[in-house]
């Protein structure tokens, strides 16, 4: 009887059974903050894994008491690294985004910078002090990891078609769901897989294609229209309606007045691809027209090479426009500048203090502890050179892009110029949302004014403005759900405000997609003609497996973008 019972002592104090109902209890709980679903579903192929991936820690340390603790280390931190980034940006993270950890750490505050650079140092020093390098070289028990890693580099079909036989319930067009039977690393590998595989199909897209001729069809359509109009299409950073927000009261209207009076009750709604960050897909999808798929790069932007790529500006451009960009950030933030020339705009404008040099109408004015520059300083300066260009161009129509970054999170305010106004009641978390809130308040007084400029100055015109996603606020999507934004309808976070201002008048949408931008451009400086000739029925009803009636388009674009 004793025997027995030592026998199942020992087989529930193994490692790694306790290493694997370690990791399932933790993603079991990371799942009810927003984390990606419980690890208990992914038997087939994570589980296995993980199980692989800690017997080869262990080998690779030196034996002690801490040696099952440690060997965990690097599988434990990529999971919880894994859960932060869906938590805060809605997605699983991908091998390409990687590349993006430059980015994120510029616009991180110093003291997030600080809190990121312990809570990763610190495990994996104990874990790299804890490896003995001379029994690491005498062994061959990386052989199937490298052989794993060697098959996704260079037999990306061979991969997935191994994948495809043992795969449960794959859901092509969201990671978060294939994640929960396939699990995170298993289809993180199977994502880098599927884009060097369509890395390679890139080039029977980059000839002719039914794509470019209806693109020099529309060209032509553009061209011939005598009497051509302008469009200002501003997308804004963060952009919250704090109205959405069921379950929040204020103390007064969150809305200036002077925007409420402007807009009141007619904006629309857009769906955006990203939730909490990623600002150059949103941008890929309304100036492109097509959705953001990150079926070859982790952000469509970081392989744009500067190459004629038929988005929305280039078109426009060959269609007589003048094609302006401001981008109120950094010129290397998400190659913004290889994407804007690729994508043909005729000038691109930063702020003076990132650009030093280059030419430029505007500066980031009195940023102060903001971080950002403020709307109102890109609006008030973008609207005087406008009124210059209208004054210079001599009937020359012009697409006037502008991209702000006024409101990204930390949401600082700067209360000696901006003091705090609105104050939010009934929240379970005021930090960050009475903070946006207020920027909220200020950035409606500058975007009315803006738009009461251009109605003075070009009445006959189109303007858009639109935010790029919704920020996450203290705790990403858990924020939303517990303060019933949208009455938590199917898609929530991904749901962003839109305005249209037509000719003068302010007019409503039903609820489209982003990528749907440019179709309502096209229709507009076309004068109806691109909607009475195709598909212009702008509802986001359709299916997401419906997304792939673009694959063409898109492989079309950025088989050219990436030449």
């Amino acid at each position: 009887m004793f025997v027995y019972l030592r026998q199942l002592r020992s087989l529930f104090l193994n490692r790694y059974l306790l290493f694997v109902l370690a990791l399932i209890l933790g993603t079991e709980l990371f799942q009810r903050f927003g984390g990606l679903p419980a690890l208990r579903h992914a038997w087939r192929l994570e589980i296995p894994l993980l199980v692989y991936l800690y017997w080869l820690a262990n080998r690779m340390l030196r034996p002690s008491r801490r040696q099952p603790w440690l060997a965990a280390i690097p599988a434990v931190l990529l999971y919880v690294i894994f859960d932060l980034y869906h938590m805060q940006f809605g997605r699983l993270l991908r091998i390409t985004e990687v590349k993006q950890i430059p980015e994120l750490i510029q616009v991180l505050t110093p003291g997030v910078r600080l809190m990121a650079f312990v809570a990763v140092s610190i495990p994996l020093t104990l874990f790299l002090r804890a490896v003995d390098w001379s029994r690491w070289k005498s062994t061959l028990a990386a052989a199937p990891l490298l052989l794993i890693c060697l098959s996704v580099g260079f037999f990306p079909n061979g991969f997935m078609a191994v994948f495809a036989k043992i795969q449960t319930d794959m859901v092509f067009y969201s990671d978060t769901k294939s994640a929960k039977t396939n699990g995170r690393m298993t289809m993180m590998l199977y994502n880098e897989a599927k884009r060097r595989s369509y890395l390679k199909e890139t080039a029977r897209y980059q000839g002719d294609t039914p794509y470019l001729k209806k693109y020099s069809k529309l060209t032509e359509q553009i061209r011939r229209q005598e009497d051509k109009r302008n469009v200002h299409l501003i997308v804004l950073e963060s952009f919250l309606d704090p109205s959405l927000l069921g379950a929040a009261r204020y103390s007064k209207e969150p809305a200036h007045p002077e925007f409420a009076e402007l807009f009141g009750g007619k904006g629309s709604l857009s769906i955006s691809p990203v939730f909490g960050g990623g600002t150059a897909q949103a941008e890929f999808e309304v100036l492109c027209g097509v959705p953001a798929m990150r079926e070859l790069s982790g952000i469509e932007f970081d392989v744009f090479t500067g190459s004629p790529t038929p988005c929305l500006p280039y078109l426009l451009a060959e269609g007589g426009y003048q094609t302006l960009a401001s981008n109120a950030y950094k010129p290397d933030f998400f190659n913004s500048t290889n994407a804007y020339a690729g994508m043909g705009f005729n000038n691109i404008f930063y702020p003076q203090e990132f650009a030093p040099g280059w030419d430029s109408y505007f500066g980031t004015g009195e940023v102060g502890n903001e971080i950002y520059m403020f709307d109102g300083e890109l609006l008030d300066s973008n609207l005087a050179f406008i009124a210059e260009k209208i004054r210079a161009s001599k009937g020359r129509p012009i697409f006037n892009y502008l991209i702000g970054m006024y409101g990204h999170l930390p949401h600082i305010l700067d209360e000696t110029k901006r003091p705090r106004v609105v104050r939010v009641e009934g929240a379970p978390q005021v930090g960050q949302l009475e903070r946006a809130v207020n920027q909220y308040y200020y950035r409606t007084e500058a975007i009315a004014r803006f738009v009461q400029g251009l109605l003075r100055i070009d009445p006959e015109s189109l303007v858009i403005l639109v935010s790029d996603h919704l920020p996450t606020l203290d705790q990403g999507p858990l924020t939303y759900r517990s303060l019933n934004y949208l009455a938590g309808v199917e898609g929530d976070i991904h749901l962003n405000r839109i305005y249209f201002i037509e000719n003068g008048q302010v007019t409503r949408h039903r609820t489209i997609n982003h990528y749907d931008v440019p179709r309502i451009i096209l229709d507009y400086v076309t004068r109806g003609e691109y909607c009475r000739e195709g598909d212009c029925d702008f509802t986001p009803e359709e299916s997401p497996e419906e997304k792939t009636v673009y694959w063409e388009e898109y492989m079309t674009i950025m088989a050219r973008a990436m030449l």
